[in-house]
């Protein structure tokens, strides 16, 4: 197992495309957050600490596609240039290898989701520097815990890309499928209204938006600490099934 973790990190890191979604996921969580304080800075009434860094946050709804792509690719990418028969002659245990490119893209990506969440609060916090508005604190349980757990919503994003790539082994595909994951429940819910509220709370992006990157959920939503144990889970369902056709199909 370390063997094959050591392999994945190699190829990780020395994939141009690794390096560009990752900064652009944290550029988008600092861009959105520096975007939201200064549109904040003239606002009236005066904003509070909680709305700047709710709206500080935002970035996480791009973030998480990127994050999501890089977990795609890092099994995609393989199949597309054919180094995945040479992977699997090196490691036959295809579970082993799927466990290593989890342990590493999993780190990787949760490391890169709380610096694009850091990030995205200090955007907001610098940009609202001057002003009459309150600051919201990394001492405040509620503030510190809508940042981490906007970071492991990020992580887990990614492991639902690595499940996905495994399942469709075709970028432009699993990419799209995991699109479409994120957005269209959230579309179906909304139609729904109110009442769309006790299924919203199992969707991904309303989980995100109104549970876990704030500093109090909405009514009928979970708190934020089960919705990110929620989004972890799904990523192990959709890895488990990618680790099931894995073994039975060829390479």
């Amino acid at each position: 197992m370390k063997n094959a973790a050591r392999m994945e990190w190699i190829k990780l890191r020395s994939v141009r495309s690794t390096w560009w979604l990752a900064v652009a996921a944290v550029a988008s969580m600092a861009a959105a957050g520096t975007g939201v304080g200064l549109g904040y800075r003239s606002h009236t009434p005066i904003a509070t600490a909680a709305q700047i860094l709710d709206n500080s946050l935002s970035g996480a709804i791009l973030a998480q596609l990127l994050l999501g792509a890089l977990g795609v690719l890092m099994v995609t990418g393989e199949y597309g240039s054919g180094m995945i028969r040479s992977t699997f002659s090196a490691v036959p245990r295809r579970r082993i290898v799927l466990a290593a490119k989890v342990a590493v893209v999993g780190g990787a990506a949760l490391a890169v989701g709380l610096a694009g969440s850091f990030a995205g609060y200090l955007g907001g916090q610098l940009a609202i520097r001057g002003t009459a508005i309150p600051a919201a604190s990394l001492g405040d349980p509620a503030i510190l815990r809508a940042v981490l757990l906007t970071g492991v919503y990020l992580g887990a994003t990614a492991l639902i890309g690595v499940g996905l790539g495994t399942i469709v082994r075709h970028s432009g595909a699993a990419i799209g499928t995991l699109f479409g994951l994120m957005f269209v429940p959230m579309i179906v819910a909304g139609l729904f209204g109110e009442s769309g509220i006790a299924v919203g709370r199992f969707v991904p992006l309303l989980m995100l938006l109104n549970s876990i990157a704030v500093t109090a959920p909405i009514p009928g939503l979970f708190a934020g600490w089960v919705s990110a144990l929620l989004m972890c889970g799904y990523a192990a369902v959709v890895v488990l099934c990618g680790g099931v056709l894995l073994r039975h199909r060829d390479a």
